[in-house]
């Protein structure tokens, strides 16, 4: 059964927690530009003790029983309203068998996360029900995240007004007519693998796929997505939305990554799914490097790829 956290409003506290990659001396001022930005909503921010560890191989903020621990505690505590993952990084998956997630269903509230805390984001879902949120990483003055405005007025409408709509940050491009309607799983490619051969791993039965990726090419692009197929995946989705490819897309990435300009994820991804009778919509609505959504992972959704719309069709918020 599914379980929709409470929406947020003023005066409610939000705890920022690091799962994965600790914040830097370089990135701090960034977090605290972005609680600036979340007090002028009347929004209070509580950062973890973990964001600014750092574990012994000097790659992750603390151990992962320390990382674990700082979860639990803003899980339990009844002043935090939501917790949002302050960035990504690789070693995140280190602590998914670690997580009490009956702690975790019986204190819950909003979880966001974007990159490989979607793997945290997809697992607590799969084992709780709890529908979670992509959105970006806690950070303003960068240039991305929060200083996108799209970003900014759709973590509000989302979170704090349960806006069901989801607006287009840029013309979407329909790459295969029709509609559908699913419950929305994804979104970061690579995090998705990393949860395959785990009990952790999204039952993907009557979803609508969101993908996007952030350092790849289409190399990685094509084992990745055929480790998808061999899996199953295309076989149980009912549609298909493709978020922004930074590794194709990112005129910087691009570039570092050779990638000629005539190569395009969608391309292989049609290639891929030729077999399948799926509805494809582009969009530029969520991915790295780029303005975010907040999409609430688990919530059912209806996508028209020729009208290009996409509508959440149930309340994810209570």
């Amino acid at each position: 059964m599914k379980i929709k956290p409470k929406k947020l409003q003023k005066g409610d506290t939000i705890g920022v927690v690091a799962l994965s990659k600790f914040v830097s001396k370089e990135k701090l001022d960034f977090i605290n530009n972005a609680v600036e930005r979340f007090k002028s909503l009347g929004l209070n921010v509580v950062l973890g003790d973990t964001c600014f560890k750092i574990d012994k191989y000097q790659t992750s903020a603390g151990e992962p029983e320390e990382r674990v621990e700082e979860l639990h505690k803003m899980f339990s505590d009844p002043d935090i309203k939501a917790v949002y993952c302050a960035l990504g990084g690789d070693t995140i998956l280190q602590i998914v068998s670690l997580l009490d997630y009956v702690l975790i269903r019986s204190n819950y509230k909003i979880f966001i996360g974007m990159s490989d805390n979607d793997i945290v984001s997809l697992s607590m879902y799969k084992m709780t029900g709890l529908i979670t949120f992509n959105g970006s990483d806690f950070f303003a003055g960068t240039g991305f995240d929060f200083d996108f405005e799209y970003t900014w007025q759709s973590f509000q409408k989302r979170l704090l007004q349960k806006e069901k709509t989801i607006l287009p940050y840029r013309p979407r491009i329909t790459l295969r007519g029709g509609q559908a309607d699913g419950k929305i799983l994804g979104c970061n490619l690579s995090s998705i693998l990393k949860l395959a051969g785990t009990r952790y791993f999204p039952d993907f039965e009557d979803s609508i796929l969101f993908l996007e990726s952030y350092y790849t090419n289409p190399k990685k692009s094509i084992y990745q997505l055929q480790q998808l197929k061999e899996i199953g995946v295309f076989e149980k989705i009912k549609g298909l939305v493709v978020g922004f490819i930074a590794g194709f897309e990112d005129k910087e990435l691009k570039e570092k990554n050779q990638i000629p300009n005539n190569i395009r994820f969608e391309d292989i991804l049609l290639d891929m799914v030729n077999e399948y009778d799926l509805p494809i919509l582009k969009t530029y609505d969520f991915g790295h490097r780029n303005p975010t959504c907040y999409l609430p992972i688990g919530a059912e959704v209806h996508i028209d790829a020729d009208k290009k719309h996409i509508e959440i069709k149930e309340d994810f918020l209570v």
